[in-house]
């Protein structure tokens, strides 16, 4: 029996590309070849392991073209006669309304979870926990009052609780874990520090299961001995630059010496990102003419970052040097940033004492270059922050 394992489509617009709409379709296009594959290779169940969106609270026309696109993905599925569980992935990403609209539908062979369940697919029992965060148990009075480390470790006990309760609904044949959690043994791709207040799904817990299918890292991988993150198969921004993105198939096998699961990645034809690093001999090269082609950005988003004196950068053209990658086929060029290297940094005249931390972080991360996305993140873990000490 195989079993496709995808997440984090993080269908939604306002991307950065040549128009809102472009990325949008970037991910429909990806999902569909998906889609096709998993029909290709003879699956006969699909588990969707949360975050299909990218926005939980948009407006009514906007979550319309999000839905329906997710909707015609899973009937492309349905309509090939492929069993398919889905479960709500970062309350921050998916609405829970969206994911009850769609179980309302009532597309056949289409489940969708939002709360701990479990389901059987043969002899496979799925035990689904949907994705949460720390204001899932903020309301909790057993967690009110709590200091940020006791309040974490309380969050993870919660969850291994809960898979010990599900795993113990089957006594007979394989197991699975389907959620959207971060695994204590996972490469995150991130500091430690930016998951203190994440809860964790522990390796004991894990353990308890067959096969455990994640959502919510973007890196594909195979964590401990029996954990996967299938990643996203669409390119989301330049943190996924370096990441290949894909899906896995898990094919469940019974008669072989030792029953278990045997695992593929198969990678997706996802839009590339690339970045062009320069320092001032580049931008003197180019200037004096010696770089005029650029290979290998053809249907790729790119962006240019160089560092140069003051003198240099009001001689250097951003404008000429846009248009030469467009030239050479770029599918967008995202932004052209001088990284200036300074011995003595100059405070932000925008950041004073008078600003709250978040506005102050805005203004801090625009001086730094950072983009809109990368500076919402930092602010929605400064909010995480602000509200463990508010709490202890």
């Amino acid at each position: 029996m195989k079993i496709a394992h995808v997440a984090d489509a993080h269908w939604g617009f306002g991307y950065p590309g040549p128009t809102p709409a472009s990325r949008f379709e970037d991910i429909t296009r990806t999902m569909d070849w998906v889609a096709d594959r998993i029909i290709e290779e003879g699956c006969e169940l699909v588990l969707f392991a949360g975050d299909a969106f990218k926005d939980a609270r948009v407006y009514i026309d906007r979550a319309t073209a999000e839905i329906k696109a997710f909707v015609a993905w899973l009937r492309r599925l349905s309509d090939a006669g492929i069993e398919v569980i889905v479960i709500s992935g970062t309350p921050s990403h998916d609405a829970i309304s969206a994911y009850h609209l769609i179980r309302e539908m009532q597309i056949p062979r289409v489940k969708v979870f939002t709360e701990p369940d479990s389901a059987a697919f043969g002899d496979i029992t799925i035990c689904c926990l949907p994705g949460i965060n720390r204001s899932s148990f903020a309301t909790d009075p057993e967690f009110a009052g709590l200091p940020p480390h006791e309040f974490h470790a309380k969050m993870t006990e919660s969850i291994t609780d809960e898979c010990e309760c599900m795993s113990g609904h089957s006594d007979e044949g394989p197991r699975i874990l389907l959620s959207h959690l971060t695994y204590d043994l996972a490469d995150t791709g991130f500091e430690d520090a930016l998951l203190q207040n994440e809860p964790i799904l522990t390796d004991e817990a894990a353990r308890m299961f067959d096969l455990v299918c994640l959502g919510h890292i973007h890196r594909p991988q195979k964590a401990g001995s029996n954990v996967f993150y299938s990643g996203a198969p669409e390119r989301h921004n330049f943190g996924d630059e370096r990441t290949l993105p894909g899906f896995f198939i898990h094919e469940w096998m019974e008669d072989a010496p030792t029953a278990g699961f045997d695992s593929e990645f198969i990678p997706t034809p996802a839009r590339r990102f690339h970045t062009i690093d320069w320092c001032e001999m580049d931008i003197e090269a180019w200037m004096d003419g010696q770089v005029d082609d650029f290979f290998g950005i053809r249907d790729v988003i790119v962006r240019v970052r160089y560092t140069c004196s003051e003198e240099l950068q009001k001689r250097f053209d951003r404008r000429s040097l846009e248009k030469a990658l467009y030239d050479a086929g770029a599918f967008f060029v995202a932004e052209i940033r001088a990284e200036v290297e300074r011995t003595e940094r100059i405070r932000d005249a925008e950041v004073t004492e008078g600003l709250n931390p978040l506005t102050a972080l805005a203004a801090w991360g625009a001086n730094q270059g950072y983009e809109a996305a990368e500076i919402a993140d930092l602010q929605a873990i400064t909010i995480t922050l602000m509200e463990g000490t508010a709490n202890g």
